[in-house]
Order: C-alpha cells, then sequence, then structure tokens
C-alpha cells in the first residue's frame, strides 16, 4: 500500500500543514505544563514519565502510524510523517479500531500522571486542564471530520457532535 493509500487504491488528499502544525502544538503543551509541574513537585518522576511519552511517541508509533494510511504524509499531527523516518511501513496488519482505542487509553494515561503534581498549584491546574481539553477539541474539530480511518473512535465521537449541533 502505497502512503495516503486508503486501501481501495484511491489516494487522499495530504493535510493541510497549518492543521498538522496546531494539533501538534496543542498535543505537546499539555506534556511541557506537565513535566514542569513534576519537576518542581516530584522530580524523580520525570524518570518514567519522559521515557513514557518518548515511548508514545516513537516506539508506540511503530504499532500505530506505521500501519495507517497516512504514513509517510502529513497527517492530523504530523505522525505521519515522523514515523516513516524511523520505522518501515508495518504491512502485517492494517491500523484497526483496537490499537487506536490503546493508542488513546495510553495518551490518556501519560495524561495521568502529572495529576498529582498539577494539582498542588491552582495556575498549573488551570492551564493543564485547559491544555489537555484543547488539545482534544483541536484535534475532534479540525481534524476527525477530514480523516479517512473511519473505525477511529474520535471520528464517531466527531460525528455524534457534528450531529447534534446540526440537529
Amino acid at each position: 500500500m502505497k502512503p495516503g493509500d486508503n486501501g481501495t487504491g484511491d489516494a487522499e488528499l495530504q493535510w493541510d500543514r497549518g492543521c498538522a502544525a496546531l494539533n501538534q502544538a496543542m498535543m505537546g503543551i499539555p506534556v511541557a505544563i506537565g513535566a514542569y509541574a513534576i519537576a518542581k513537585h516530584r522530580p524523580r518522576k520525570l524518570l518514567y514519565f519522559i521515557p513514557g511519552v518518548a515511548a508514545l511517541l516513537t516506539v508506540w508509533r511503530r504499532f500505530v502510524c506505521a500501519r495507517c494510511r497516512y504514513y509517510g504524509l502529513e497527517c492530523s499531527t504530523f505522525l505521519g510523517v515522523f514515523t516513516s523516518l524511523m520505522w518501515p511501513r508495518d504491512e502485517s496488519r492494517p491500523l484497526d479500531r483496537k490499537t487506536m482505542v490503546a493508542d488513546f487509553a495510553l495518551m490518556g494515561l501519560l495524561s495521568l500522571v502529572p495529576l498529582p503534581q498539577v494539582f498542588k498549584d491552582f495556575k498549573l491546574t488551570l492551564l493543564y486542564v485547559t491544555s489537555v481539553i484543547s488539545a482534544v477539541l483541536s484535534i475532534l474539530f479540525n481534524s476527525c471530520w477530514r480523516c479517512g480511518n473511519w473505525f477511529c473512535p474520535m471520528k464517531e465521537i466527531s460525528r455524534k457532535i457534528s450531529v447534534q449541533s446540526s440537529a
């Protein structure tokens, strides 16, 4: 399967670079705030938070992005391009809903790691919670509607939101 191939032989249009850059930045802000809170209140915790984030963005991409139709292309977050620089395409099995759910679960677990330290400071709490919500909403409203991965749970949420808002 070629980069951008949706499995039917029809190549899809590449993503808007500005949208990908915005989403990538929005996903990085909570990581930076969380790392700051951990460094301020419990620095040893960085010994597993930073490697966890690094693994999510590198090793775990082998099981998600290397199987995605956007492998090698700008996608909603540039991870399709980054993954192609680290891993060969994985054609052993296609990306599926279970893998996407596992990906989001891993992201969710990593976002919980800094919470005890974030909650020690009201301003950090406000910044962190706002940044996590903003990152999710940015992806939902900027990307999900144009993504061709019909099985993605975020696409399902996006569809439900758009149906409710149009009703």
